[in-house]
C-alpha cells in the first residue's frame, strides 16, 4: 500500500526518432506495448471497486458477502498486477504510481464508507490520506533529487493496517462484536499512522 510501497519517480519513456523515422508514430502497437497495459488495467480496475463499495454502502447493503467478494477482488487485482508486470517486463514508473494511488483509492473509498456509518471515526480515513499525499510529495522531491527511497518501517506497519482494516469491516456487521471491538481500537491505530507520519518526515529531513 502507500507507505510500504517505497518507490522513486521517474516514467520509463521510449525514444522516438522522429527526425530518423517520420512514420515511426503511426505503427502499430509491438506485442510488448500491448502487454504493458495487461497489469495497468488491473490496476484500473480497483478504482471501478471502490465505486462499487461506496455505491453498496449508500444503498445500505447490510450483506456481507458483496463487500467480502470486493476485498477479494482487489486483493486479487493488487497482487496481479505487479506480478504480471515485471514478469512481461514492462514495469514502469507510471504503473507503480497507478497501482499506489488505486490501492489508496480502494482503501479511502472503504473506510469513508465505513466512517458515514459509524463503524470508525473519520480521523482514520483522514490520516490515511494525509499519510498518503506526504509519501507522494516527498517521494517527488527526493527522486527530482536523484535520490533513493525512504525506507519507512511505521509506513510499511500502516499499510499493513490499512488492508486489515478493510478486510474485517468487509466482514463484520458495525453493530456486532468485532465491529465495536475495531472501533474502540482506532484511538491506539491513529497513533501508528501519526507515528508514521513523524518518522517519514524525520527521515527526509535527515537527508537535508
Amino acid at each position: 500500500m502507500a507507505d510500504d510501497l517505497d518507490r522513486t519517480i521517474g516514467l520509463g519513456g521510449h525514444e522516438f526518432a522522429i527526425l530518423e523515422h517520420p512514420a515511426a508514430a503511426s505503427e502499430r502497437l509491438t506485442p510488448r506495448d500491448a502487454a504493458a497495459w495487461i497489469p495497468n488495467a488491473l490496476s484500473v480496475t480497483r478504482f471501478a471497486l471502490a465505486a462499487a463499495w461506496i455505491a453498496l454502502a449508500a444503498a445500505g447493503v447490510s450483506i456481507r458477502i458483496p463487500y467480502v467478494s470486493l476485498v477479494f477482488a482487489a486483493w486479487a487485482t493488487d497482487y496481479l498486477d505487479g506480478n504480471l508486470a515485471r514478469r512481461l517486463d514492462v514495469a514502469s514508473g507510471f504503473g507503480r504510481w497507478l497501482d499506489s494511488v488505486a490501492d489508496v483509492t480502494f482503501v479511502l473509498a472503504a473506510l469513508l464508507s465505513e466512517a458515514a456509518l459509524r463503524t470508525i471515526p473519520f480521523y482514520i480515513p483522514i490520516l490515511i490520506a494525509a499519510s498518503f499525499t506526504q509519501y507522494a510529495i516527498d517521494s517527488t522531491l527526493i527522486a527530482r533529487a536523484g535520490g533513493g527511497p525512504i525506507r519507512s518501517r511505521l509506513g510499511h506497519l500502516g499499510g499493513m493496517i490499512n488492508y486489515a482494516l478493510v478486510i474485517v469491516l468487509a466482514f463484520a456487521k458495525p453493530h456486532r462484536a468485532v465491529g465495536r471491538f475495531v472501533r474502540k481500537i482506532c484511538p491506539l491505530i491513529a497513533l501508528v499512522y501519526i507515528a508514521a507520519i513523524t518518522e517519514r518526515a524525520w527521515l527526509l529531513y535527515r537527508r537535508r
